[in-house]
This record gives structure tokens, C-alpha cells and sequence, in this order.
């Protein structure tokens, strides 16, 4: 195989950016840029979600059966960045961004323009992933925007 053009043609799948808001067994939230997203069932509604194995929220998500998904705005890049990486929980925020709670206890970014909570209805281990099917429990928007997606910025995450 082509290495490079396998790398290429993988890259050019566009991917919204999101956080997808955690929380430990012990009630500890957290969060991490995801992009690898999609709607997967109108009746009940659900979603895919991809994890990496061997970081510490997406064992929270196996704890716990339950993680939000929070929709970045195309202005909001340097959100997607800041959760690229480790965080630490403050006083009602992670990571300098404040949250609330739903039904679920994962958090719900506030400066997200919308939210779902969901709860784990199965999964699949996909290569160094973890894709989990999301079933939408609830869901929250604060106000219409457009998608912070990879192709208004260099962020990238594929191929």
C-alpha cells in the first residue's frame, strides 16, 4: 500500500471538532477534542463516537456508560486545542471552561453551542480506538451557529 496516499485520502474526510465531556466513577469530570462523530439511528436516536485506548477519559467512558458531546462553533479553535491535551478540573470548570451537569453527570461545556448526552449502548474495538454507539438521552441548544470543522482550520486528526 501507499503509505502517503493512504495518509492523503484518509485526511481528506472533513470532521467537525467537538468535546466530548466525561466523568470518573468518582464523580471527576473531564473532556477531550473529538472529531471522529456520526448520527447512526433516527429511532431511538444515536451516535458513533471513536475513542483512543489508553487515555484516562476514555476510560471514564467505560466506567461510567455515559459521556456528552459538545458542538464548537467555527470561531472556537483554540477550545479544540486547549482539550487536545491533559486537563485538570477546577472549581466548576475543566480545564478553564465552565460546565454544568444533566441527567447523565457528564459535563456540558457552557461555551458550546449545543450538547447531547448519552448513554453507552454498545461498542466496537476498531484498531487503537474504541468506537462506541451513543444513545441520545437528552439534548441542549443554546443558540444556532456553524460547526468548527478542519476545513476552516489546520487542525487535523485522521489518516
Amino acid at each position: 500500500m501507499d503509505e502517503q496516499a493512504r495518509r492523503e485520502i484518509l485526511k481528506s474526510i472533513p470532521y467537525g471538532f467537538y468535546i466530548t465531556g466525561v466523568v470518573s466513577g468518582s464523580g471527576e469530570p473531564n473532556g477531550f477534542t473529538t472529531c471522529w462523530v456520526s448520527q447512526a439511528s433516527f429511532e431511538p436516536p444515536q451516535i458513533t463516537l471513536a475513542a483512543r485506548r489508553g487515555h484516562r477519559t476514555r476510560d471514564c467512558i467505560e466506567e461510567t456508560g455515559v459521556f456528552s458531546l459538545n458542538f464548537l462553533d467555527a470561531g472556537q479553535e483554540e477550545l479544540a486545542r486547549r482539550f487536545a491535551g491533559p486537563l485538570s478540573p477546577g472549581d466548576g470548570t475543566v480545564g478553564g471552561a465552565r460546565y454544568t451537569t444533566g441527567s447523565t453527570g457528564a459535563p456540558l461545556f457552557e461555551d458550546a453551542f449545543a450538547s447531547l448526552e448519552c448513554r453507552v449502548a454498545g461498542r466496537l474495538e476498531a484498531g487503537d480506538h474504541t468506537v462506541y454507539l451513543g444513545e441520545v438521552v437528552d439534548a441542549r441548544l443554546r443558540r444556532p451557529a456553524d460547526l468548527l470543522t478542519d476545513l476552516e482550520t489546520p487542525l487535523e486528526y485522521g489518516g
